[in-house]
């Protein structure tokens, strides 16, 4: 497992390339998680629990596009260029073209 601090100091980019994972942390709660193998994206309770999170998120969602399947990295490609990216991607999570998962 690699961790490495992703543009601030409570920012960390996890790679588990043993389970083909990789994980997006800010401060204390795990915010998303790609299936590098399977090539889903998948974002926990915490995406959106502030500016400074979804700020990091989506910089980490830009430079993680690679290993998304095609249709998630269009449509996230297309939610990161809104004018209102929160909204953008909650529509992709009600749309299930990103996964949810209250546990992450």
């Amino acid at each position: 497992m690699k961790v490495e601090q992703f543009y601030n100091k409570n920012q960390f980019s996890i790679r588990d390339r043993e389970n083909g994972f990789t994980y997006f942390q800010s401060y204390q709660s795990m915010v998303a998680k790609i299936d590098t193998r399977k090539e889903i994206l998948t974002l926990g309770k915490h995406w959106d629990y502030s500016k400074t999170t979804m700020k990091h998120l989506y910089l980490w969602l830009g430079e993680k596009l690679y290993s998304m399947n095609t249709e998630t990295r269009n449509a996230i490609t297309n939610a990161l260029q809104s004018n209102n990216t929160r909204k953008a991607i909650q529509k992709l999570i009600d749309e299930k073209i990103i996964n949810y998962d209250e546990d992450l």
